[in-house]
């Protein structure tokens, strides 16, 4: 029964409760989606490359001068990340979605920083190897310009998934803000390429892709400042409309921006400097994998009620994959300590992240 005060039943406040952690779940899960997605994108760029070059950061310098920075950042970055998977059972035990959405944003972007660290710490260590030739920067950065394009695709895909009720003003500001973002990055590396470059088309084609993009994303973003200030399903349904010459302007960018010609030349490994660099992104792909596996089973949680016959099973799965975590960062920089494998490790191109 409803206090004289309280304006709500009991029934109606458990209603309210419930309405409230099932789109805490929702949210959630959207979350694992983005955070895996990302991790994956970045393992196969640079863990599972066939090709060695050095990590470019968005700066447009290498993300660490030397093996010995790469490899003490590295280590203080799975410490890091040893913390954040506790803290995210420990939060997922007392059911705070909210805060456990939080921890795994921050994982998503500590793990992209161990993974382009390590990268760029095999890459260093195999080329100081006895017959191993340093890579040769061309005008495009092939990682720089294809996260960027991520980044655009997932910023389209929230406006395209998401309900009008949760477009809410300051998810429509950071959607905004992250497709300008990197917009602007991907105008920087493009100018920077016509200026540069010796073909009279590719002049002319990287300042078209420029003024396509440029464009495309005027139109758009016009329609998020309207969907903003008038909400309808009809301005929403514009959003929508326009994400798609976005994306496509941008994928024909990219295309064209990592043409071979346009990406300079890939390192030349020695058999030695192959395998420590075989054993430093080996390290780096078992965090990863186990990363992603306990997005996965976050995304599993998420997904089902408490009360769910599959609910003990999911919560092993997550502590398993914890476990994972943690042994994966101890093979990271044990290999980066040795700049060996402690154990035997598959070829890094033998497969993708799933």
């Amino acid at each position: 029964m409803a206090s004289s005060g309280s304006g709500k039943s009991a029934s109606e406040v458990s209603t309210s409760i419930l309405s409230g952690s099932l789109q805490q779940r929702k949210k959630l899960s959207s979350i694992c989606d983005a955070c895996k997605s990302k991790m994956q994108l970045v393992a196969d760029l640079l863990l599972l490359s066939s090709e060695t070059r050095p990590v470019i950061s968005s700066e447009g310098v290498s993300v660490a001068e030397t093996f010995e920075k790469c490899r003490d950042t590295v280590i203080a970055r799975t410490k890091e990340l040893s913390i954040l998977t506790h803290d995210i059972q420990s939060q997922l035990n007392m059911g705070k979605f909210v805060e456990v959405g939080d921890r795994l944003v921050e994982m998503g972007d500590l793990v992209v920083s161990l993974t382009e660290c390590s990268a760029h710490a095999a890459y260093l260590a195999a080329v100081e190897t006895l017959g191993s030739q340093p890579a040769v920067l061309g005008l495009v950065d092939r990682y720089k310009v294809t996260r960027c394009r991520h980044e655009v695709e997932q910023s389209c895909s929230v406006l395209r998934v998401t309900g009008l009720a949760d477009l809410t003003p300051q998810l429509l500001l950071e959607v905004s803000q992250n497709i300008s973002r990197n917009l602007r990055t991907l105008s920087d590396v493009s100018t920077l390429a016509s200026e540069k470059s010796k073909d009279k088309f590719a002049k002319e084609q990287f300042r078209a892709s420029v003024r396509c993009i440029s464009t495309s994303a005027q139109a758009l973003l016009a329609c998020v400042k309207e969907v903003k200030t008038s909400p309808s399903e009809l301005t929403r349904n514009r959003c929508v409309l326009f994400c798609g010459p976005l994306v496509q302007s941008v994928h024909a960018l990219v295309g064209f921006a990592t043409e071979p010609q346009f990406l300079g030349k890939a390192a030349v490994i020695s058999p030695e400097g192959k395998a420590v660099q075989t054993a430093v992104l080996g390290g780096a792909m078992s965090v990863v994998s186990a990363c992603v596996l306990l997005t996965q089973g976050l995304r599993d949680i998420s997904q089902h009620p408490e009360s769910s016959t599959k609910m003990p099973d999911y919560r092993e799965r997550l502590r398993n994959s914890a476990c994972a975590v943690s042994d994966g960062c101890t093979l990271l920089s044990q290999a980066l300590r040795d700049r060996s494998s402690p154990r035997t490790l598959p070829p890094v191109n033998s497969h993708s992240v799933n």
